[in-house]
C-alpha cells in the first residue's frame, strides 16, 4: 500500500490557510449516555478508523515547497488523537468552540491531523464526544461520515478489523475540474490582469455585504451561534417543501437563510441589498476511488442575488427556482471548473518572500484584501448523520457541527445536520468584530423565525421574504 500521496490543489489551498495562520477546521459533537459509552469503547474505535483509512495517520511534509506531500506516520497511536477528560462537556456552544480551537494549534507536521475527545459526566448523566479535523485531512461530509462510524464502533463488543481501504485519490486526480477556456479566460482577466490595470480602465465590481469588513478577518477569532429544531418541526418542514415540490431540505434552508439576511439588511438601509450565497456539492463517489472517509471532494454553486426586494420576492416561489438551480447541469459544471481555476494561481518559490511559495503568498494577499470575501453566506448540504447505532432509545443527543469562521469565502457559513428520526442543529460560525455583531444576531433571529413559520405552515404561497421575516 502507498505510503505518501502529493497534495492536490484544492488540499493545498487548505493547508495554506493553515500556513497563513486561519486554519480551516471541521468539528461534531454529539451527548450520550454516561453508563453506556467510556475511554476504553472509544480509544478502541479510533485505532479501528486508524488501520482503516490511510489518511488518518499521515501528516504533512515539504509544506513550503511547490510539493508538499502526505506521509504515513507509523508513530501515531490511538493515545495521540483520543483524550478523556474529567470536566464535564459543556454547552453545543461551548464544546464546538472549544473543538474548533484545538483543531487551530494542529501541527500538520507532526500531526495528528484529527482529535477525538470525551468530557466527564453532566449532571444529567451524559457524556460529551467531540470530534475535530483539519481541513487538509477532511470535508464537511467525509467528517460527519467519520464522526459517524467513531460512534458506531464504539458499541462493538468485538475487536474485529475491517481491511484497509486505499490510499485516496486527490479531487484532481479523479474528477475532472478543467476549467472551458472561455472560464480560463474570465477568471484570469478578473483575478489577474483588471487589478494591474489603470483605475479609470479598471471594470467595476460591484460589492455585496458584508464587505468591506469593520475589521480584518484573519485577526479575529470564530465566533458561534447554535439553534435546534426538534423531530416535530423537521417533519413539518420536510412535508410542506415537498407540497411546494422541492425534494430536500436544502432549498428551503438557503432560501431561509436569503430572505432572512436580506430583511435584516432592507431594515437598516434604504439600498436594496446585493447578496451572495454558496451551496457546496459533495463530488464524493466510490466508483472514483473515493474512501467514505477523508479527503476533500467538494465544488460550490455560487449564486448572486443583485439588488433584492424583500417585500417583492416570494419564499416558496424562490425555493423551488433555488431547487431547479442545484440541478441545473451548467451550474454544476461551473462549480468544478471554478475548483479547476486552482491550476492557475502562479506557483513557484517566491523570490521576495523568503520561505514561501507563490502560491501561499498569493492567499495570504487575498486575506489581506480590502473586501476578502467571495460571498455573504454560505449554507452547507451534509444532509443526516448516517446512522450510528445511538439514535432513538440509544440516546444521542445534541449532536451539531460546525467549520472555522471564514478570512475568505463566505462571510456567514451556516452548518445544518439532522439525525434520523431525531432534531436539526444548524450553527452559524463568522469573524466576530468583521461583521457588526447586532446585524448577525438580528439575521439569525429572523432565520429561526423563518423556518419555524415555513415548518408550521404559516407561511403562503405567495409569502415573501419580508412576511416570512417580520416579528
Amino acid at each position: 500500500m502507498a505510503s505518501e500521496r502529493a497534495l492536490g490543489l484544492y488540499e493545498r489551498y487548505s493547508l495554506a490557510r493553515s500556513q497563513a495562520g486561519v486554519a480551516p477546521v471541521v468539528a461534531f459533537t454529539a451527548t450520550l449516555p454516561a453508563d453506556k459509552i467510556d475511554a476504553q469503547a472509544l480509544s478502541a474505535a479510533v485505532a479501528q478508523l486508524l488501520a482503516r483509512y490511510p489518511l488518518l495517520s499521515c501528516t504533512v511534509a515539504d509544506i513550503a515547497t511547490v510539493k508538499p506531500r502526505y506521509v504515513r506516520a507509523e508513530a501515531i497511536k490511538p493515545d495521540d488523537i483520543f483524550v478523556e477528560d474529567a470536566e464535564v462537556g459543556g454547552t453545543v456552544t461551548e464544546a464546538l468552540l472549544e473543538a474548533l480551537q484545538a483543531g487551530a494549534s494542529i501541527d500538520v507536521v507532526k500531526g495528528p491531523l484529527w482529535r477525538v475527545k470525551l468530557a466527564g459526566a453532566d449532571v444529567q448523566g451524559r457524556r460529551r464526544v467531540s470530534l475535530t479535523a483539519h481541513h487538509v485531512l477532511s470535508d464537511g461530509s467525509s467528517t460527519r461520515n467519520l464522526f459517524a462510524e467513531l460512534l458506531a464502533l464504539s458499541r462493538q463488543t468485538s475487536e474485529s478489523q475491517s481491511a484497509p481501504t486505499a490510499f485516496p485519490p486527490s479531487l484532481e486526480e479523479s474528477v475532472d475540474v478543467r476549467p472551458s477556456s472561455w472560464t480560463m479566460v474570465k477568471v484570469v482577466y478578473s483575478e489577474l490582469l483588471a487589478p494591474k490595470l489603470p483605475a479609470f480602465l479598471r471594470p467595476a465590481t460591484p460589492t455585496f455585504f458584508p464587505n468591506p469588513p469593520l475589521a480584518p478577518p484573519f485577526e479575529q477569532q470564530t465566533a458561534l451561534k447554535h439553534l435546534s429544531l426538534p423531530a416535530s418541526l423537521v417533519d413539518g418542514l420536510k412535508s410542506i417543501g415537498k407540497s411546494h415540490n422541492i425534494a430536500t431540505l436544502h432549498p428551503v434552508l438557503y432560501i431561509s437563510a436569503l430572505a432572512a439576511l436580506s430583511s435584516t439588511l432592507a431594515g437598516e438601509s434604504s439600498t436594496a441589498p446585493h447578496l451572495v450565497g454558496d451551496s457546496p456539492i459533495s463530488l464524493r463517489s466510490a466508483s472514483a476511488g473515493h474512501p467514505t472517509c477523508t479527503g476533500n471532494y467538494v465544488s460550490s454553486i455560487s449564486t448572486p442575488h443583485p439588488a433584492l426586494s424583500p417585500s417583492s420576492e416570494r419564499f416558496w416561489p424562490a425555493c423551488a427556482e433555488y431547487a431547479k438551480r442545484l440541478a441545473d447541469p451548467a451550474a454544476r459544471k461551473a462549480a468544478l471548473e471554478g475548483m479547476g481555476m486552482l491550476a492557475y494561481v502562479p506557483d513557484g518559490l517566491d523570490p521576495s518572500r523568503a520561505g514561501k511559495t507563490k502560491f501561499d503568498a498569493w492567499l495570504e494577499d487575498g486575506l489581506r484584501k480590502a473586501e476578502p470575501w467571495s460571498a455573504s453566506f454560505e449554507v452547507s448540504n451534509l444532509g443526516v448523520l448516517p446512522a450510528t447505532g445511538w439514535e432513538g432509545d440509544e440516546g444521542l443527543e445534541d449532536v451539531a457541527w460546525a467549520q472555522a469562521g471564514m478570512c475568505i469565502g463566505p462571510a456567514l457559513t451556516i452548518n445544518p445536520v439532522a439525525v434520523r428520526g431525531g432534531n436539526l442543529a444548524v450553527t452559524l460560525t463568522y469573524r466576530q468584530n468583521a461583521i457588526d455583531e447586532e446585524t448577525v444576531s438580528a439575521f439569525w433571529t429572523a432565520f429561526e423565525r423563518v423556518l419555524r413559520r415555513a415548518a408550521e405552515g404559516q407561511l403562503a404561497q405567495d409569502a415573501t421574504f419580508a412576511q416570512a421575516s417580520e416579528e
